[in-house]
């Protein structure tokens, strides 16, 4: 059944293929563009709403009074409580009616003490930090604040002092709920003309903490202060409207200062009622339990909260150490949620976990599980499972996450083809990979539980609709080689050669997307709005999509040669190679990485005469060539190039974990030059023709790194 869902579905059901991930909807708008796509399910309109047929549930925070209501006594918030000893015990739960009328009070509490009062729509709400990894008092400020119409402005929990300083700065928040931890990274951003005034203390504050709050200008409540006052007032909340904001929420960033992604009520609400509803059956049921620990500063995990408080089901929180997630006595496997979201970073470290597992017990395990792989993928194809894989191999990996999971769902960066089949053959339930951004309110393209195919991130979900428009390198008009012949000769397809797209037209462009979960625009900057936004409401993302043949959208590459690496940070390389390109050793550098991968790699082109001076120095004889080829240059470099990029305040992830040498230079001491088209005649590197030229000693590097236990 439908659940608690109220979906008209105006498609005959007799027609609906779940292995057709879109239809187009509509004609390109003008040259230079596809045609627009939407949900193969649900393409006559866009759904703003889980609940269609009552108007009046028309903000997130709507969908917890009315699952408060519907759902009184199930289960909603669980935490794991710690012992004296550090240990923590089993999950203990509140009920959806006492989180609800926590959430009432708080929002009541942060009116009268902290003086959040809201004067009107957008700029005129009220904002609220809050400061602190996954936990309900978290969720119950959010909910809180959004109850009184208060705009949330989560802050990483990993941000230090001058990282929530700008923020709360830029965003003018006057209020953060915070938890002990935060506290004195909160106090120490309190300089010249913060405007924080309060602070919300998740736990019981000290004598000492409020001493060091009013020292610093401010004032600090707990938590339960703000409840008590709230409900003093023994009054009702004052719910927001759709076009109310929900979140500035702030971007992690490439370069410059971080960006506030005004998001409303309507854009989340559209965002969840798309994943939700682009399948035959609800995405969540209210059964089930879902495990919190992607940061809810991030558009993805509120996204899924959502979700799952609009079906009246259950949110289990970690307790914020990756350590503590798996394994035995870990999060997972005393939780037994039933749905997962993450990101492939933690879906490879469940894949090298068995890996490791089957290594340390020898050949004949490591064969037995590669054929298991092998068959139960074959059983799969004709539809159906080896129930014998699963009892004697494959239920004890599903152990691992508890053992009760029933969807996997994946965000943030494309998962590799060959992780994607891993995951959907041990596991045995859906793996539903999707795409979005913050500006869309987390999810704009999904596959559903129904789809079968790897390799891509599905179609749009009901809320969104998305068409490609041509940029410099990709066109809705390319043509896919005939041959392999003159495939090996291009650089802008890539991958291995496929015969069934010889000769056709394969339809590239930058992603652009519209619908209800469409942010309003960034924050203070009206500029970088007006460039992500056009005035027909296409966001344009700077991301690079293809259509498949089933309508699938494959994300192939950035506009602007910005990507994300496996674990959703993104990297600018050109910022990188101007750090790491100061090195004195360095002439020329190329930095590569991908969303597939967890760092970053580089081809480096000595400089010539400081190489060969520092090798008469040493006594060491031979060629450019012979010099540089050799282990101590190399480490000597990259040691060179990672103390530039510290010094630079590059990040970690920014930083190149491993060089290859290039040794064969023209008379100007180039390896990149504009005669082996690797430089534009204006000296600008061609990403595309280095990728194809340096592809082998790529894939080398990272092997190296793996194989070593350092990707």
């Amino acid at each position: 059944r439908r659940g608690i869902f109220l979906l008209k579905v105006t498609r005959q059901m007799s027609t609906y293929d779940p292995q057709v991930c879109s239809v187009v909807s509509a004609p390109a708008e003008g040259p230079g563009e596809s045609a627009i796509r939407r949900n193969n399910l649900i393409s006559d309109k866009l759904i703003t709403s889980p609940f269609p047929d009552e108007p009046a549930v028309n903000t997130v925070v709507h969908c917890l009074q009315r699952s408060a209501d519907k759902f009184a006594g199930h289960n909603c918030l669980g935490r794991r409580p710690i012992a004296s000893d550090g240990s923590a015990g089993d999950y203990e739960w509140e009920k959806y009616a006492d989180v609800w009328a926590h959430c009432v009070n708080i929002g009541l509490g942060l009116v009268t003490l902290c003086e959040l009062k809201s004067t009107g729509s957008g700029e005129g709400q009220a904002r609220l930090g809050i400061y602190s990894i996954n936990r309900p008092e978290n969720f119950k400020a959010l909910m809180g604040g959004f109850s009184q119409g208060i705009t949330a402005c989560p802050l990483y929990d990993t941000l230090g002092p001058n990282a929530a300083g700008y923020i709360i700065g830029h965003a003018g928040i006057t209020t953060v709920a915070c938890e002990r931890t935060k506290l004195a990274n909160l106090i120490a951003s309190k300089k010249g003309s913060s405007p924080l005034k309060f602070i919300v203390l998740f736990e019981e504050a000290t004598d000492a903490e409020r001493a060091d709050a009013t020292a610093a200008g401010c004032t600090l409540y707990s938590l339960s202060e703000v409840t008590e006052a709230g409900a003093a007032l023994k009054q009702g909340p004052s719910l927001p409207s759709p076009d109310d904001w929900a979140y500035v929420m702030y971007t992690s960033g490439t370069t410059g200062d971080p960006k506030g992604v005004i998001l409303s009520h309507c854009n989340f609400l559209a965002s969840a009622a798309g994943l939700l509803l682009g399948n035959i059956e609800p995405l969540v049921r209210e059964s089930d339990v879902y495990i919190s620990y992607l940061p809810m500063a991030h558009s993805f995990d509120p996204c899924m909260q959502f979700c799952v408080v609009s079906a009246g089901a259950a949110i289990g929180y970690s307790q914020g150490d990756p350590k503590k997630l798996v394994g035995e006595g870990g999060d997972l496997s005393t939780l037994k949620p039933t749905i997962m979201a993450g990101v492939p970073r933690v879906y490879s470290r469940v894949y090298d976990k068995v890996m490791q597992g089957l290594e340390a017990k020898g050949k004949v395990a490591q064969m037995l599980f590669e054929v298991a792989v092998s068959n139960q993928s074959w059983c799969m194809s004709l539809g159906f499972r080896n129930p014998l894989w699963d009892a004697i191999l494959f239920g004890k990996v599903r152990d691992a996450l508890g053992g009760r999971v029933r969807v996997l769902a994946s965000g943030a960066a494309p998962l590799s083809g060959d992780l994607h089949k891993f995951l959907k053959v041990v596991f045995g339930v859906p793996v539903c990979q999707g795409y979005g951004m913050t500006e869309n309110a987390a999810p704009a393209v999904s596959q559903t539980t129904e789809y079968k195919g790897t390799g891509n991130v599905g179609g749009p979900i009901p809320a969104t609709e998305v068409k490609l428009v041509d940029t410099d390198d990709y066109k809705v008009t390319d043509v896919y080689p005939s041959t392999a012949e003159e495939f090996e000769k291009q650089v802008s397809f890539k991958g291995d050669f496929n015969p069934d797209l010889a000769g056709k037209v394969i339809e590239r462009g930058e992603v652009c997307l519209r619908g209800s979960n469409i942010f309003k625009g960034y924050y203070k900057m009206e500029q970088e709005t007006k460039e992500a936004l056009d005035a027909g409401g296409w966001l344009h993302t700077g991301d690079i999509g293809m259509w498949c043949p089933d309508g699938a959208l494959q994300i192939i590459d950035r506009k602007k040669n910005i990507f994300k690496l496996a674990q959703g940070e993104y990297v600018a390389p050109e910022s990188v190679e101007g750090a790491v390109g100061t090195s004195k050793w360095v002439q020329q550098v190329w930095v590569y990485g991908n969303s597939f991968e967890n760092v970053l790699v580089a081809v480096v082109v000595p400089d010539g005469e400081v190489i060969m001076g520092w090798a008469a120095k040493e006594g060491k004889k031979g060629t450019f060539e012979e010099v540089c080829d050799t282990q101590e240059v190399k480490d000597m470099i990259l040691q060179d190039m990672t103390a530039c990029a510290r010094a630079a305040k590059l990040r970690t992830f920014e930083i190149p974990k491993a060089i290859h040498i290039e040794c064969k230079v023209n008379a100007l001491g180039q390896g990149f030059h504009v005669e082996n088209d690797l430089l534009t005649p204006t000296m600008k590197a061609r990403r595309p023709q280095l990728l194809k030229h340096y592809q082998k000693q790529i894939d080398a590097l990272y092997a190296d790194l793996k194989a070593s236990g350092s990707a």
